[in-house]
């Protein structure tokens, strides 16, 4: 009689890999934005963002720098197999919804984006709430839970 298999299938370390990437993307953006100066921010985002730059308030701009952070930690935990690695994606998921907040509740920000500043908030919010379903998926299953600390 053989044990039951430690080792995660191909899925878990692709989408470990997807998760890794996404996050360190994130995290590049999230300096970028923040060490650009005026000039370049209206050249990458437009003059109208731009000039609502200093509106986004403080609370938003934490919210997405937590974000993007603990979201890279949870991607690291989740490829060392940590079973941390679900609650930080969680708390990743819920500073990513608090960072968007101003977005959709202030108009000015709102119209500065324009009619399509919904997208990259959409599929932020969706690939975290993948992130956090599918690590938990991997925690409750009973042979790679096994193989998760």
């Amino acid at each position: 009689m053989s044990g039951p298999n430690l080792k995660p299938n191909g899925l878990f370390w692709i989408l470990a890999v997807v998760f890794l990437l996404w996050n360190i993307m994130g995290c590049s953006m999230y300096l970028v934005e923040m060490t650009m100066s005026d000039e370049a921010y209206a050249q990458s985002f437009g003059a109208e963002v731009a000039a609502v730059r200093g509106d986004f308030p403080i609370w938003g701009i934490v919210g997405y720098a937590i974000a993007v952070w603990s979201g890279l930690l949870a991607a690291i935990l989740f490829l060392l197999r940590k079973k941390l690695s679900v609650s930080v994606f969680l708390f990743s998921l819920i500073m990513a919804i608090i960072g968007f907040i101003p977005s959709f509740t202030n108009s000015i920000l709102r119209e500065a984006y324009g009619p399509q500043f919904w997208v990259m908030p959409l599929i932020v919010v969706l690939l975290g709430i993948f992130e956090v379903w599918y690590s938990r998926r991997m925690l409750k299953a009973s042979d790679v839970s096994l193989a998760f600390s």
